[in-house]
């Protein structure tokens, strides 16, 4: 299997990539939705939290990652024969999921380090705060953090049945070619 992407297929990096950044978000983004139910003092809330920024630092190193790799390898074109809604439909989600795994992290991490101390890395590491927010872009990056984590939950959802439906009713290869395939076959 090819490192880089050809005009017909993604490579094992693509893939790779795709599938850390898709897994995190996804965990992200539960973790995100139970968080909120906590109160302040529930036992859990200090360490979901926790886990919550460190999950979120791996999201932005890798999704940082995936966007630059993406730019570098040029990805594969869609599949032939799609109608122009659906051309535009995927590559505006894909715009879209590309500034989310950047812009939703980093407004984590800029609400997190908003006090001046950096973000603990599963207790391994520290990420310094670089700088300061005030309060009022705090809170803006508390609401635009939320609501974009959301909006990519539904996009993810969509994202999902648009593989799915590409499989099952118009048996192209658009999923197959973001899974490992056996050599032969």
């Amino acid at each position: 299997m090819l490192i880089k992407n050809t005009k017909d297929q993604f490579g094992i990096l693509s893939k790779v990539l795709h599938w850390i950044v898709a897994l995190l978000i996804i965990a992200l983004i539960g973790l995100g939705y139970y968080m909120v139910g906590l109160s302040f003092y529930h036992p859990w809330y200090h360490d979901s939290l926790t886990i919550h920024k460190s999950l979120g630092m791996m999201a932005l190193f890798w999704g940082s990652l995936k966007v630059l790799w993406t730019i570098y390898s040029n990805p594969p074109g869609l599949v032939a024969n799609l109608p122009l809604w659906e051309v535009l439909a995927a590559r505006t989600v894909h715009i879209i999921f590309y500034c989310m795994m950047v812009a939703i992290p980093s407004m984590g991490y800029f609400i997190s380090t908003s006090a001046g101390a950096g973000i603990s890395i599963f207790n391994l590491f520290d990420v310094p705060a670089i700088i300061e927010v005030n309060k009022e872009m705090r809170d803006l990056f508390i609401n635009l953090h939320c609501y974009f984590a959301y909006g990519t939950g539904g996009l993810i959802v969509l994202h999902v049945m648009a593989a799915l439906k590409h499989h099952l009713v118009d048996k192209d290869d658009t999923l197959i070619r973001m899974f490992w395939q056996r050599q032969g076959y």
